[in-house]
């Protein structure tokens, strides 16, 4: 099967599934817990949302991870390589990107201006990693992202069904955290000094157009969401540790973007 058919069949499979998922979701989950049944029709979309998520990312997240850390054709300055696991990784994020983008169009619950700003450059991003071949590595890091985000979700459909205080939450935060900054937070210097490194190489110009100008400012667009949100989950472990002493910590519109703040 020739390369670019089967990149495409992996982002249509995802984005169908994504919505399949969703769709069986509320069995699933009402089976599971009957706490499920008495929440409000808007909480139950954003539970279904997570749930999908939790399933799709994991895979998603699983290729990220694989292609970063273990694939030896991947590495910082390598301008050029075609990685078929990693563009196919990337084509069933940008399936499930899509998916995503389609359930917030028709749900309110799940829409907000900043989450469109970032499915917006999700699949800017998805586009260039699936058609184009340029700076591997650098690609790679936007799909390493993903292997937080099951534990994203997982800690909204805890906290929504009322386990937020139970042992499994704490845990799932823990390892939340520690995930969210190695794969989005730690690795920031690094990206940057590969950036620099890939610029006195002199090999710029030698990298896609539409990807250049991702790893520039679409990166810094990440970044800035990923760096407030690390925040963000900071203050709330500090509230579940210290809630006397740090519950001022948090405003209502941070808690918000806690809540909703899923699809990092």
């Amino acid at each position: 099967m020739d390369e670019s058919v089967s990149i495409f069949l992996a982002g249509s499979a995802s984005f169908v599934l994504s919505l399949c998922i969703f769709a069986v979701a509320p069995r699933i989950l009402s089976r599971l817990s009957k706490q499920y049944g008495l929440l409000e029709p808007d909480k139950r979309i954003v539970i279904d949302t997570d749930f999908k998520s939790v399933i799709i990312n994991t895979a998603v997240g699983s290729v990220g991870v694989y292609a970063f850390v273990f694939d030896p054709e991947i590495y910082p300055r390598r301008v050029r390589y075609n990685c078929l696991v990693l563009r196919h990784g990337i084509a069933a994020y940008l399936g499930y990107t899509l998916a995503d983008v389609v359930l917030m169009l028709r749900y309110d619950a799940l829409a907000s201006r900043v989450f469109f700003l970032h499915h917006f450059m999700g699949i800017l991003c998805g586009l260039a990693g699936t058609i184009y071949t340029s700076i591997p590595w650098i690609m790679s890091t936007f799909l390493y992202y993903e292997a937080s985000t099951p534990f994203v979700h997982l800690r909204s459909i805890l906290s929504k069904l009322g386990w937020k205080h139970t042992s499994l939450y704490t845990v799932n935060g823990l390892v939340l955290m520690t995930v969210f900054f190695l794969c989005r937070v730690a690795i920031i210097p690094v990206y940057w000094r590969t950036v620099y490194l890939l610029y006195t190489d002199g090999s710029f110009p030698q990298i896609d157009a539409f990807v250049y100008y991702l790893m520039l400012y679409g990166r810094v667009v990440f970044d800035i969401l990923n760096v407030y949100w690390f925040s963000l989950m900071v203050k709330a472990f500090c509230i579940i540790v210290c809630p006397k002493r740090d519950s001022r910590l948090l405003t209502i519109s941070d808690q918000t973007s806690i809540e909703h703040g899923k699809e990092c």
